[in-house]
């Protein structure tokens, strides 16, 4: 599904819900949200009582350990997204449903360091580091396109000034995940029992090109094994205030 499909309404249906703003309304809002994707900043125009636009930025980053493929990696998990939603509130009361457009940044660094030397599996070959130059597997990990779409449901954002509180659940449409997997330093591989070992910037040799063809059956492994982040489930909680 292309996230055009998803997109906001255009301008002049925006400009006609304007007009019938009434004069009693309580038309701005700010919040802060927290969720899973991440701690952010929201600001919120109200329409009507059925329809109103909400502007949001949110982000958070974290380290953690984790094992794909049977390989352990230590990363970093950026989460960065900036979006523009519009509520429909079908019944005039807090209950909301949602559609919007996502500005994506979220990804992965992480690599993976042989220290337990156990060595890496990659393809049907097991490489272990060289210990005078350790081998290394560096992953950029993109989850998703740089443009998703949303859809939600929840409650909140109140039609009276005051405090206001709200609940969301949906789903971004982020796409596939896309991962960059490099290596270096140096390896070594047992072939007929004997050590063989080379450098993984050497592209002349055969056992790096072997490698390299590896190396690439591991990234569409890894690919796969994220192909959940396709359809990221986002709930997030909120407090703002109306003015």
């Amino acid at each position: 599904m292309k996230s055009s499909i998803l997109l906001l309404p255009s301008l002049s249906l925006v400009a006609l819900l304007a007009t019938s703003t009434s004069a009693e309304a309580s038309p701005v809002g700010v919040s802060l949200k927290a969720g899973t994707l991440g701690a952010g900043a929201e600001l919120d125009y109200r329409f009507n009582e059925n329809f109103n636009l909400r502007l949001q930025a949110n982000t958070f980053n974290y380290k953690d350990d984790f094992e794909e493929d049977d390989i352990n990696y230590s990363g970093k998990i950026d989460l960065s997204t900036a979006g523009i939603l519009l509520d429909w509130r079908p019944f005039s009361g807090t209950f909301r449903l949602t559609g919007g457009y996502y500005i994506n940044n979220n990804e992965i660094k992480a690599n993976a360091k042989d220290a337990s030397n156990e060595g890496y599996e990659l393809g049907d070959v097991t490489y272990f580091s060289d210990t005078a130059n350790p081998l290394s597997l560096n992953a950029n990990m993109e989850l998703g396109n740089s443009s998703s779409g949303y859809l939600g449901l929840g409650w909140g954002n109140a039609t009276d000034a005051g405090w206001m509180f709200s609940f969301e659940l949906g789903v971004l449409f982020a796409g596939s995940p896309k991962i960059d997997l490099s290596a270096s330093g140096s390896a070594v591989v047992y072939i007929d029992g004997a050590a063989n070992y080379f450098d993984v910037s050497d592209t002349t040799n055969p056992l790096v090109q072997e490698f390299n063809a590896n190396l690439i059956t591991e990234k569409n492994n890894l690919e796969k094994d994220i192909s959940d982040f396709e359809f990221y489930p986002v709930i997030t909680l909120g407090v703002g205030y109306r003015f």
